[in-house]
């Protein structure tokens, strides 16, 4: 366990379990991150649903939710088979952005932090709608955090020495007719090598996204070693050059 501040029991948790399935698995058995993101949004979307401030409810006021930052902490390895409890919450405001927490467990331990960061965005105008007329007022103040807000967001990948060139599929679209997040959370661990591929899982992830990408494009997923132990990526549309994410990694032995 960690030494974070205890959950606030005012806040309204939501809890669901996640059998690792082998498609969920990737070559060597463990959790793929981009089924971890499907089940942070799953779990969030039945929190949101529950709360009253889910998507469809959105949809009814010419809104929708869209994720802007996603942090991922993985203490230890998740394998196929297990059984990963997710537990959520709505995490307070931040200015146009709303916040949610997770916690991730086996068998009861505490083995993963994920700090998520969301716009309620206009269909019409794609523009952000405040936040404060869509959550409950008593949801409105930040409680204590499962990861430190203060984190500064991934720098700019100046240069690049592995990338990796994908178009987008029709799978990639989600419900808001754009490339759905866990498809960038699978562009962006592709641009490794293949030795940390085999030699290494993916220990945190914090994943930055800047704008929108839709069906038919050309993406360039870019990523660059630093001394720290972590790798910096970017996902740049190809045919304008317009960067739609950042990204930076840490990497642990698998076990």
């Amino acid at each position: 366990m960690t030494g974070r501040p205890a959950v606030d029991q005012a806040r309204p948790v939501t809890t669901a379990d996640f059998t690792v399935h082998s498609f969920d698995a990737d070559a060597f058995g463990l959790l793929s991150p981009a089924a971890l993101a499907g089940y942070l949004q799953e779990a969030a979307g039945r929190s949101a649903d529950a709360l009253g401030f889910g998507f469809a409810a959105l949809n009814r006021l010419g809104a929708t939710w869209v994720l802007a930052r996603q942090r991922v902490v993985l203490d230890g390895p998740v394998r196929s088979g297990d059984v990963l409890t997710v537990e959520t919450w709505p995490a307070g405001l931040d200015r146009l952005a709303a916040l949610r927490d997770f916690v991730l467990k086996l068998d009861g331990v505490e083995i993963g932090r994920a700090l998520t960061t969301w716009f309620a965005l206009d269909v019409r105008t794609r523009r952000p709608v405040r936040p404060d007329r869509i959550l409950p007022e008593r949801l409105h103040a930040q409680p204590p955090h499962v990861l430190p807000l203060s984190e500064p967001p991934p720098p700019e990948l100046t240069t690049p020495e592995l990338e990796r060139r994908f178009q987008v599929r029709l799978a990639d679209i989600d419900g808001n007719q754009h490339v759905t997040n866990a498809s960038y959370v699978a562009w962006v661990l592709e641009a490794v090598d293949e030795a940390c591929w085999r030699g290494q899982r993916l220990a945190a992830l914090d994943l930055q996204f800047l704008a929108e990408c839709h069906l038919g494009s050309f993406v360039r997923s870019r990523s660059s070693a630093r001394g720290d132990g972590t790798r910096l990526h970017a996902v740049v549309r190809e045919e304008d050059g317009k960067e739609l994410a950042r990204a930076r990694t840490t990497w642990a032995p698998r076990g």
